[in-house]
């Protein structure tokens, strides 16, 4: 004889009832356009091995209004998703370390190393 165990319903919807699920996923969903536009360069770089045409076309390609769209489109999300990352990485650090150093300084501390890396890598796409 089995018995069978209890499982718990759940609506397909179950993160529209609460904002904090409803931001989880509409966070969660931007990986969804970082995932499309790494595609994109990783389709740039094939299309650099083979040959000046090829690239040129691809080029060509970005220069479209859509993908242009596409492009802002992603950047926002991206924003979206590391903001929304900086506010919860100073709750998940170990307690030891959350004793020491405070919220605020963990957070001005990730938003120092995100414009540290954006101005080297904004200096070297302008200087190469």
């Amino acid at each position: 004889m089995s018995r069978r165990p209890y499982v718990r319903p759940m609506k397909r919807t179950w993160y529209k009832d609460h904002p904090f699920y409803r931001t989880y996923m509409i966070r969660e969903a931007t990986c969804v356009f970082d995932a499309l536009y790494s595609i994109n360069l990783f389709f740039g770089i094939l299309q650099l091995t083979r040959g000046e045409d090829a690239w040129e076309s691809w080029l060509s390609f970005q220069a479209n209004p859509l993908m242009i769209l596409f492009t802002v489109v992603t950047l926002g999300m991206t924003l979206f998703h590391a903001v929304t990352y900086f506010g919860m990485t100073p709750r998940v650090l170990p307690q030891q370390i959350r004793k020491k150093v405070a919220d605020t300084v963990v957070n001005k501390l990730m938003y120092a190393g995100l414009a540290g890396v954006s101005v080297i890598i904004f200096a070297a796409t302008v200087l190469f």
